[in-house]
């Protein structure tokens, strides 16, 4: 099902996140929540997972409502370790669907305001044999798209307190 919120005058109202665990999935999070709290868009992040084929076959009902809570609680966990405090103060749903991650998002985000994507560099055979997530997304998606990657900063240049910046908001 596609999300197809609207406000009255029709523009859209919601900012959707790639969520998937990683170093950069946090980053995208905690770029988007700044982008909420400076334009008032709520978050829609969605985590787009897959079972695997032989796992597929052999599921029963219950071995797939399992496999999906704990994907469900494992999702929840990354996006309040990405938020920190700030949780409480940022309107978010969650979105757990099963599918591949590139084709998912690009569904949920549709009828979106902006695309957030963590990413990282894919060269050579790493992205032949993987694929990219945010590559299918930036030449699919309707939305703009925007792809946060994770600082390469050194320890020392992190400041102080040893936390990476994120880019400025865009909105």
């Amino acid at each position: 099902m596609v999300h197809t919120d609207r406000l009255a005058n029709g523009s859209r109202h919601e900012i959707v996140v790639g969520v998937n665990g990683s170093p950069a999935a946090a980053e995208a999070i905690r770029w988007a929540a700044e982008q909420s709290r400076i334009s008032g868009m709520p978050l829609r992040m969605v985590h787009a997972w897959q079972m695997p084929a032989g796992q597929v076959l052999a599921a029963d009902s219950g071995f797939w409502e399992a496999s999906v809570a704990d994907t469900r609680a494992r999702a929840t966990r990354w996006v309040l370790d990405a938020l920190g405090g700030t949780a409480a103060a940022v309107p978010w749903v969650l979105d757990i669907v099963e599918g591949p991650p590139g084709p998912v998002l690009v569904s949920r985000s549709q009828e979106a305001a902006l695309l957030v994507l963590g990413t990282r560099e894919h060269v050579g055979m790493r992205r032949v044999l993987v694929g990219s997530v945010s590559h299918h997304c930036l030449t699919h998606a309707h939305a703009p798209v925007v792809a946060i990657p994770v600082p390469e900063l050194e320890p020392e240049e992190a400041g102080p307190s040893g936390a990476f910046t994120t880019p400025g908001p865009l909105l």
